[in-house]
């Protein structure tokens, strides 16, 4: 199996090895399957890009094995979240083979599981939408990464599931399951060390204004952010 990663081309048996191995096979049920692959998700975000620690991966859930990774790489385009990455890079690695993406996709979507370490932003919602995966699995909510100080559009991903609807206003029948909290403590507390630079005198305030102080004291109870962020190693 090949990984794209962002232009560069990386064979599983080098930097990757663990994802040969399929180690979230034969686990006792879906929930340990789904954190299984947030710890990797997790991993490949922090070691990737430990500031904004979105990290993506897409599953085949028939043969448990990793279709491709993808990381928020705002620094090369800003519209680069994690999930538009790991989507590009998909269909960089499965292309149609009749040129024809929207009809004849190189990848079976409708088998695949998005796991991302936070809920998908509306963009990237209606991005999961519109590739039809089957599952949407995420960490942390649009709500805490946003009181962690990250900036947000606060809309969340059932919303946007909502308005997806066949001509005719009819319901989507191929709408994704969504599955959110896996692994959340990890996910929040990544997302609170990765975001301090955001928390200023004008957050704190608003935070105050918002009745929302209980949750900044909970965080800085839990989460501590000087020791060095627990890391899930698979050969990384």
């Amino acid at each position: 199996m090949r990984i794209f990663y962002l232009g560069s081309i990386i064979l599983c048996f080098t930097l990757f090895n663990f994802v040969c191995a399929k180690v979230c096979e034969g686990l006792e049920s879906i929930r340990a399957t789904d954190e299984c692959y947030m710890k990797i998700a997790l991993s490949f975000g922090l070691t990737h890009n430990p500031k904004a620690p979105f990290g993506t991966l897409i599953v085949d859930h028939t043969t448990n094995e990793i279709s491709c990774y993808g990381v928020n790489s705002n620094k090369k385009n800003t519209l680069l979240h994690g999930e538009t990455a790991a989507f590009w890079n998909c269909t960089e690695l499965y292309p149609s083979p009749t040129d024809n993406d929207m009809f004849n996709p190189g990848l079976n979507w409708s088998i695949q599981t998005l796991y991302t370490t936070g809920e998908p932003c509306p963009m990237c919602a209606s991005q999961a939408i519109y590739r039809g995966v089957h599952r949407v699995v995420w960490g942390s909510t649009v709500e805490d990464i946003n009181y962690s100080g990250c900036p947000q559009l606060m809309i969340n991903m059932v919303d946007v599931l909502a308005t997806s609807k066949l001509g005719g206003n009819r319901p989507n029948p191929k709408a994704p399951i969504l599955e959110g909290g896996i692994l959340k403590d990890d996910c929040d507390r990544a997302f609170w060390c990765a975001f301090s630079s955001f928390r200023g005198k004008s957050y704190y305030e608003a935070m105050k204004k918002e009745g929302l102080e209980d949750f900044v004291k909970d965080r800085h109870a839990r989460f501590s952010c000087d020791a060095k962020l627990k890391m899930y190693h698979y050969g990384l």
